[in-house]
């Protein structure tokens, strides 16, 4: 009884973490005639000036005696510090959310005490790590993949840093959770921010929320997509703020306006309240807000890197790599460049603009400066990082590796940062760092679509997918994770080289890793969720002979290589590595 009664306590303090500061400052403070929420910044009892406050609407800056006015009305229910560059918020023990905010709890008219606490850091050389859509619903064994597949490796890129005295944080870029199954599993956003924490998440994480961090319960109305960040806003605060890091500036913002109409003969899953629909946009009431965060820095060479879940800009066709496609709504819900250049006006005074996003569940880096249409992105990549759940964790729960839905390992995406210059790489949760493609004998992956009495039944039924049996002899393919055309991809045969073909295809891996779990284990032929998809970042070569051997040399946009020698014959399977 007595252990029962201390687990229960235990799991009780774990749930009643708060990301949120509670910090009380022993500087006096008192508000200003009008001011609904004032307070101080402080680091060790100093008062901090030129720290900038704000409740979404409205930025002011800390004055000499590091105290702050605002006149607000409380529409998003917080106030947040833009932390600034030499420093670092609060963590709690146990916990790895930085207290940068704080939830309002007096009526709109009456005025409120918030003060924040931050310490001194050196981080002009930092280590920002990309994660996206881990998609925690207490199913398929998530928590534990998490644990067992994912964790290792982060813990790995952390620990390598600091070994090194450089500090790391972390951006997550949404999709935390798993709306449909909030109700249905009773696992919700909060659950995702408990579980985080008991599994010792190395470091700091910055949050912006995704799709399914909506609460798909929420009746539709005029204020749907502010009554469906609730449960997010009480569990990680502000949708929508700013952070420094060294002499980097980052921004989170929620790219999403959350619509969850009704519909004729819907279905759309216990507790729902519609269909938990929603445009690609930010919206003005967020502009706004972003014009003037910006505004607030001088120095236009300072390096801008934004946090969304929605990608902003793709290449439009596989085959094209200079016509820019965007992920942005107009307001009929079709996709159109205008949106998005509406929004990227924003930046246009800067000279480097990073957006880190996630959604797609795939890695793809859109470098715009190959658009030779839009002069004006030429400062700006958008990094559509890799999913952490990869396929929805479905691959590695089936018996197979921990693939995303372009055949690529999931995984997460790591930039290391030193003064202005940033560099990336992604880190795979299968293969680590040090492995950035996937080489496949073709001849061995014709072999066993000839043999495999499944992919018969599966091709017979999908014929749209590629039929791997009809292959041409001795043809390599290389998938190339994160692949840009500044990268460069040489094999030699014999000691010649042979001709690299940039022939986007599905990756055949995928396929059997997938594909046949979910249509012909599940007897679920004709649904095609997470179906096999042609990537642009796969190459072919042509080889003399089905035994010779090849050597394959990758290098990336900043000089590091990665190599293979590929013996051949190479067996082909799903786990494959």
């Amino acid at each position: 009884m007595k252990r029962a009664i201390l687990t229960l306590l235990a799991l009780t303090a774990s749930f009643s973490l708060s990301a949120q500061s509670t910090f009380v400052s022993t500087l006096k403070a008192k508000a200003q005639k009008g001011a609904t929420i004032y307070g101080t910044v402080e680091c060790d009892g100093t008062p901090l000036e030129g720290v900038a406050v704000s409740d979404g609407f409205t930025i002011v800056k800390t004055d000499k005696k590091g105290l702050y006015n605002l006149v607000s009305e409380k529409k998003n229910g917080n106030v947040f510090i833009t932390i600034p560059s030499g420093y670092e918020a609060t963590v709690a023990a146990g916990d790895v959310q930085p207290q940068y905010w704080a939830a309002l709890t007096a009526d709109k008219g009456s005025a409120e005490r918030h003060d924040f606490c931050l310490k001194k850091v050196d981080n002009d050389k930092h280590i920002m790590l990309a994660i996206t859509d881990i998609h925690l619903s207490n199913q398929l064994g998530d928590i534990e993949q998490l644990k067992t597949i994912v964790m290792p490796r982060i813990k790995e890129e952390v620990e390598k840093y600091r070994q090194q005295g450089i500090p790391v944080y972390t951006m997550c870029m949404g999709d935390s959770s798993f709306d449909l199954f909030w109700y249905d599993f009773l696992f919700d956003i909060k659950d995702f921010r408990t579980t985080i924490g008991k599994i010792g998440y190395p470091t700091p994480i910055f949050h912006t929320m995704g799709n399914h961090d909506n609460d798909g319960a929420t009746e539709p109305n005029a204020d749907t997509d502010f009554n469906a960040t609730k449960k997010y806003r009480d569990t990680f605060g502000p949708t929508y703020y700013s952070f420094n890091i060294g002499k980097v500036h980052y921004i989170m913002l929620d790219n999403l306006r959350y619509r969850n109409e009704k519909r004729k003969n819907m279905k759309p899953g216990k507790n729902m309240a519609g269909a938990r629909n929603y445009d690609h946009i930010v919206v003005e009431e967020q502009m706004e807000w972003l014009r003037k965060d910006l505004a607030m820095i001088e120095d236009k060479t300072t390096p801008i890197v934004v946090g969304m879940h929605c990608p902003v800009y793709r290449m439009k066709s596989e085959h094209n790599s200079t016509e820019l496609y965007s992920y942005f709504s107009d307001e009929n819900g079709g996709r159109t460049l205008p949106p998005a250049l509406y929004f990227s006006e924003a930046f246009k005074e800067f000279k480097e603009v990073h957006y880190l996003t996630g959604h797609t569940h795939k890695l793809i880096t859109t470098h715009c400066k190959y658009s030779t249409d839009y002069p004006q992105l030429a400062n700006t990549i958008d990094h559509n990082v890799s999913a952490i759940c990869g396929a929805w964790w479905f691959t590695a729960a089936h018996g197979g590796p921990h693939l995303a839905p372009d055949g690529s390992p999931a995984g997460f995406s790591v930039f290391p940062v030193e003064d202005k210059s940033i560099e990336w790489y992604f880190t795979s949760a299968d293969c680590g760092a040090e492995k950035q493609f996937r080489a496949f004998d073709l001849n061995a992956v014709r072999d066993y679509y000839r043999t495999s009495g499944e992919l018969h039944v599966l091709l017979e039924n999908n014929p749209l997918l590629t039929d791997f049996a009809k292959v041409e002899d001795n043809r390599v393919a290389i998938h190339v994770w994160d692949w840009a055309p500044d990268w460069k991809i040489t094999v030699t045969e014999n000691g010649k080289p042979l001709t690299v073909v940039h022939e986007p295809m599905e990756n055949p891996q995928y396929t059997v890793a997938y594909k046949i779990p979910k249509s012909i284990w599940r007897r679920n032929l004709k649904k095609n969720t997470f179906k096999a998809e042609t990537t642009a970042h796969m190459f072919h070569v042509t080889a003399s002979a089905p035994d010779t051997t090849l050597e394959i040399t990758v290098t990336d946009s900043f000089g590091k290589v990665y190599t293979e020698t590929m013996v051949r014959p190479k067996e082909f399977s799903k786990n494959m590595r």
